[in-house]
């Protein structure tokens, strides 16, 4: 055990994979006994209360939960792909306005008139709980999809624009010099010295967030909205129909993981300080 717990070990990769799916096999497991076992009480049991066995679904539950969502309705829509696709778009125009605060970031952090003008500005706005915007967002803006977009973009953007700036304060100021003297513009000092070099730094912040965006989408579609899955799951709360939340919550999960992969892909490829040399 002494040669286990040690921040020298050796662990082969097959080992990292193994460990990697025990918590996940030991979630899944406990899941399934506590189902199991809800049951078992409920059917030899009937005089004590225990939690309604519907609140701890089966797998096969589940699927079929997700079968009557992939399923079109009287109108001939398909609830699950109507929610998935709403909520993806929310997200991804939300995240589209979020990722303009690198510029906004990187132009405080190369020109001090910026940084005068905005920095105090920036760090108040950070401070602001988005949540608490809400119920004023919908006033002001409505129930549209104007206040949705809007939660995601001060919940997220400030944070973004104020890490933007710190990176590039980071970059020595030697670089700048050496530009000036070999006769770049302010343009080409901020967009082909510093910006490459912030890049994959921010591709990182941006995926920092998704979990921060993706909850303001939630939030706002409890709020108000006609098709999302943070409606659905809202809607369906009144009648613990966790056959049917519970795919809806790994889906979004899935939705997520799959969106940071492709962002950890994309920080790989850019070049980063490699790249402005």
């Amino acid at each position: 055990m002494a040669t286990v717990f040690r921040s020298d070990s050796k662990i082969s990769q097959r080992t990292k994979w193994i460990l990697g799916l025990l918590p996940f096999v030991l979630l899944i497991a406990a899941w399934l006994w506590g189902a199991h076992y809800l049951r078992y009480i409920e059917t030899n049991f009937p005089d004590i209360e225990v939690a309604a066995s519907k609140l701890m679904p089966l797998p096969g539950e589940m699927f079929d939960g997700l079968l009557r969502s992939a399923t079109p309705d009287r109108n001939h829509e398909v609830r699950l792909v109507l929610d998935a696709l709403a909520s993806m778009q929310r997200f991804g125009i939300g995240l589209a306005i979020v990722s303009l605060g690198v510029i906004v970031g990187l132009y405080m952090g190369t020109f001090p008139i910026a940084e005068a003008l905005l920095y105090r500005f920036f760090v108040f706005a950070d401070k602001v709980p988005p949540l608490l915007l809400l119920p004023v967002l919908v006033i002001v803006l409505g129930v549209g999809e104007e206040s949705k977009t809007a939660l995601i973009v001060l919940g997220v953007m400030p944070g973004l624009i104020l890490e933007a700036h710190t990176r590039i304060k980071e970059i020595p100021h030697e670089q700048i010099f050496k530009a000036q003297t070999l006769g770049a513009s302010e343009s080409e000092i901020a967009w082909r010295i510093l910006f490459p070099q912030i890049l994959p730094k921010m591709i990182g912040a941006l995926r920092s967030n998704f979990k921060s965006a993706w909850g303001y989408v939630i939030a706002g579609e409890t709020i108000a909205a006609l098709h999302g899955i943070g409606y659905r799951v809202y809607l369906l709360k009144r009648t613990a129909s966790m056959d049917v939340i519970v795919p809806y919550v790994l889906l979004a999960t899935l939705f997520m993981f799959l969106l940071d992969f492709l962002f950890q892909w994309l920080e790989r490829q850019c070049p980063g300080e490699e790249g402005a040399k």
